[in-house]
Order: structure tokens, then C-alpha cells, then sequence
């Protein structure tokens, strides 16, 4: 079975208004929050740096031999990049996904033919729809969400790699990434990070989202076209569009978060599953 993102390849190849061999990369930025790429048609997307699952950051001859292109990245065509999304180098994985985040937004405002319904200025957790009585799963610390769930009552889990990240008081929703399956059964929602699309686990998720269960992709990272992941059980995702590309990379540059990017250059789409 292909994997999400390969599907999402070759339907944003099959979509797109023109050839992909013709569209160049202007400008790329890896941050230390996300990686940004700047189209020639003016279209920007970017996606989460996973920069603490890099092992070799702390060596830059290894870490050099792994990014082969960089300074040479201006003018190739966008075509050689989006495959960078399979790849197992992480940083390769970013600039791959927010090419195809820009080539994504590129198609939506081309007005391919769809049969989701396209939300703006909507949070993705709203567009669950979510009620008391259901229990969350949060793959990722969501720190807002986090607290809207506690305000709500919901019994919630946090599958998060690293404890740490959580407040004392959040570790008794805390669950280990060896646990998910077990979360994600008891759950009636489910509610994902992009950052687990950058790194490939997010097919494993797919995978444990089966029985109703009601399911969402949300972040900057989460901005693709969403046929492959609708056909494969998520119900939204809910990603942005950047509305100025040289002002996102300028931010990104700078050590901008989504924070900065819905602030400047950017703002909330999501894709909702009719």
C-alpha cells in the first residue's frame, strides 16, 4: 500500500495547472521553526523543521553529506523537490512537504474540481465539532487545545515523544508513542500534529483511525491538498495559505513560528470532508 504522501505526489502532479518541470524554486529557507519554499508562480508553503530528530545536527560534515544542494536550491524545478517528501533525512522531508504545500495552494486557487467543502478563518479543532462526552487523542503537545480540553472536561490523552514537553499537571494525560494504538481505540476523536507527516510516522496513524472515529491533521505543515488523506479516514485538515511568500521566508529566517506567519503572512484554510 502507497503511503499518504505518495499518493498526494501524483495527484498533485495529475492537477496541476501546468507542467511541474517548468516551475522553479525562487527562494528556500530552513528555519528553526519551519522550512519555507517560494515558487516562480508566487506560491509559498512551508512545513514544520524537525530539527531535534536530526541526529547528526551537532556535526556538520555529516550533516553536510546529507544536503548535498544547499546554496544551489534557487531555480531548479520544483519537479526534482516534491520526491524530498519520501525521503528519510527529515530536512529533506520538510523542504519536500512545504514545496508540495505551495504547489498545493497553487491548484486550490487554479479551482481544480473537488467535493470537500474549503473553510477559512476556522480553527480545525472547531470543525470537529467535539463534544463533552468524547474522548481526544492529541498526537503532539497541542498546548492550546490541550487547555480547551481541560476547560471542556473531555477525557483527553497526549501521545507525545517527549515528556517534557507537558506540564505537571497534563502528565497524568500523558501517553508514550508505544501506547498510541491503545489511546487512539479508546477515542472518538483524533487530532494530529503535520509534524507527523514530515517525519513518516503518520501512516502508522492512518492506519489505528478506523470505527467512526473522527479525525483531523492541523498546522502549517497540514496545508496539502487533502484527497489521499480524506480517502484514508481524516475528516480535516487544517493547514494555511501563505498570502506573501517573501515576508514568510523573511520571518522564518528570522526564527518565526505559526504565531509570526498568521500574524504577517498567512491565514487558517482547512479542507472539511463532505
Amino acid at each position: 500500500m502507497s503511503s499518504v504522501i505518495a499518493e498526494t505526489i501524483e495527484i498533485i502532479k495529475e492537477k496541476s495547472p501546468g507542467p511541474l518541470e517548468e516551475v522553479r524554486i525562487e527562494d528556500l529557507v530552513i528555519g528553526v521553526f519551519f522550512t519555507g519554499v517560494k515558487l516562480s508562480t508566487g506560491h509559498g508553503g512551508c512545513a514544520f523543521t524537525p530539527i531535534g530528530e536530526v541526529p547528526e545536527a551537532v556535526c556538520c560534515p555529516t550533516s553536510a553529506a546529507r544536503m548535498p544542494p544547499a546554496g544551489h536550491f534557487e531555480g531548479k524545478p520544483v519537479s526534482e523537490l516534491i520526491n524530498y517528501a519520501l525521503d528519510p533525512n527529515v530536512l529533506k522531508s520538510a523542504i519536500g512537504i512545504a514545496a508540495l504545500n505551495a504547489l498545493s495552494q497553487w491548484i486550490v486557487e487554479s479551482g481544480y474540481q473537488r467535493e470537500h467543502e474549503v473553510v477559512k478563518d476556522r480553527d480545525g479543532f472547531d470543525l470537529l465539532d467535539i463534544q463533552t462526552c468524547e474522548t481526544v487523542s492529541l498526537v503532539g503537545a497541542f498546548g492550546p487545545y490541550i487547555k480547551r480540553l481541560k476547560a471542556m472536561g473531555n477525557p483527553f490523552y497526549i501521545i507525545e515523544k517527549n515528556r517534557q514537553t507537558l506540564r505537571p499537571d497534563e502528565i497524568k494525560h500523558f501517553k508514550p508513542e508505544s501506547e498510541m494504538k491503545t489511546a487512539i481505540e479508546k477515542s472518538q476523536v483524533v487530532i494530529s500534529t503535520g509534524t507527523a507527516i514530515v517525519n513518516h510516522t503518520f501512516d502508522s496513524i492512518l492506519s489505528m483511525i478506523n470505527n467512526g472515529k473522527r479525525a483531523a491533521v492541523i498546522g502549517p505543515t497540514a496545508s496539502l491538498i487533502p484527497d489521499a488523506f480524506f480517502r484514508k479516514g481524516i475528516n480535516v485538515m487544517a493547514g494555511v495559505r501563505i498570502t506573501d511568500p517573501a515576508q514568510m521566508l523573511k520571518i522564518l529566517k528570522q526564527g518565526g513560528s505559526a504565531y509570526h506567519l498568521l500574524r504577517n503572512c498567512a491565514e487558517k484554510i482547512a479542507f472539511v470532508k463532505k
